[in-house]
């Protein structure tokens, strides 16, 4: 749910050997030395890093406070070592497919069937046979990708190839589309075609010993380290207006809410910022992820709370050992810095992560009845159907 006090956790994918809790970060996000280079030039797929909160993502010898602490689980090293080379999608995907912590679970046209797609599941990946980085340019080690993320490495924009004066220019009528749909909309009309992706999340029920756990589209529907889980395959995105800005929960920041919290009026932890009205925006479509997490309980003071989850560096019980929510919130707060009442609750969230990968053949792009036909396209747009059909 949040970095700070699970740092252990996070170093599993981030690139970097020793970030763990406690650490003196400015130091360590400076120091060169401390960048896992193996992580993406890896090309035996035999290279991991640490499961443990110790470990801060190693296995080789890291510098930590200026010392080299040697990792020697690992004897085939050697052989990675001689065995580098370019980035291939499986590289990427180590982390980015199991963003969330499985896979396909959090951004839902992300998975390790990507690793070898078909052509109908992805024209450039599975058509072309594009890595990741055929559009994912890189200057220096700064990979571009999304404003909202990346500071100055730049934008990925499907116009990076693809001419926009020449696109759909023997039809006028899709043509006027151009200034206010993005392309995404058309050309990826469902995500996570072959393997789901969880659309609900419920932190809440976590901590039971359950057994006989039914599974939705052969994922498991419960945890108890992580709750309770809703899957769904094949589907349809949510459309919103979006310039390229984002609110978002940011811990000490922005982690305070007005809403009610509720299913019908949740916490909205991340969501474009444009409307209709925005100058710029566009139609995008976005996967909808809704969610039941801790948040402090006080009732003037509402806050979205970190719950300590992994490792014993920032205290005695991480709710993945003790699963007592009261001391693992009440740890993770006192850890984050964050103002806690000392009582909790589980509040309704939601947020959008956008959708741009999946990208299907022209032959299956969406149809004018597919949108003009369709009263629940225009349900989170702000705007009438400017040219309504009757199907």
């Amino acid at each position: 749910m949040a970095i700070s006090s699970n740092e252990g956790r996070c170093s599993q994918c981030h690139i970097s050997y020793g970030w763990k809790s406690g650490i003196d970060e400015e130091t360590f996000f400076n120091t060169p030395e401390n960048i896992d280079c193996l992580i993406c030039h890896d090309t035996t797929g035999t290279y991991r890093k640490h499961a443990s909160a110790d470990g801060g993502g190693g296995p080789a010898s890291l510098l930590v406070d200026g010392e080299v602490v040697p990792v020697t689980e690992m004897p085939e090293l050697n052989e990675v070592a001689y065995n580098v080379g370019t980035p291939s999608r499986s590289n990427c995907g180590l982390c980015h497919f199991f963003a969330g912590g499985d896979d396909n679970v959090k951004h839902g046209d992300l998975s390790t069937d990507l690793n070898d797609p078909t052509q109908e599941q992805d024209v450039h990946m599975g058509g072309l046979d594009y890595t990741c980085q055929a559009c994912h340019t890189a200057q220096n080690h700064k990979i571009a990708g999304t404003t909202a993320l990346h500071s100055d490495e730049g934008e990925v924009a499907c116009t990076d190839c693809h001419n926009e004066a020449e696109l759909h220019s023997a039809s006028p009528m899709l043509a006027i589309h151009l200034d206010a749909v993005a392309c995404q909309v058309c050309h990826i009309p469902a995500f996570s075609r072959t393997m789901a992706t969880t659309v609900s999340w419920d932190w809440e029920v976590a901590g039971e010993d359950r057994t006989d756990i039914p599974l939705q589209f052969d994922r498991l529907t419960y945890s108890k380290k992580k709750g309770e889980f809703v899957w769904d395959m094949n589907v349809t995105p949510t459309y919103l207006w979006f310039d390229g800005e984002w609110a978002r929960k940011v811990v000490n920041v922005s982690d305070t809410y007005t809403e009610a919290g509720t299913e019908e009026d949740p916490v909205v932890l991340g969501a474009p910022t444009a409307t209709a009205e925005t100058e710029g925006a566009m139609i995008y479509p976005f996967k909808k992820m809704v969610g039941r997490q801790p948040a402090d309980a006080d009732p003037v003071n509402h806050r979205m709370l970190v719950p300590h989850l992994f490792g014993t560096g920032p205290g005695p019980d991480p709710y993945w050992v003790s699963y007592d929510w009261g001391l693992a919130v009440a740890e993770g707060a006192a850890y984050a810095g964050q103002e806690y009442s000392g009582t909790y609750e589980f509040v309704n969230t939601l947020m959008y992560l956008s959708i741009n990968h999946e990208v299907a053949p022209a032959t299956e792009a969406l149809q004018c009845d597919d949108c003009h036909a369709n009263a629940g396209f225009w349900e989170n747009l702000g705007i009438d159907n400017p040219y309504p059909t009757d199907g």
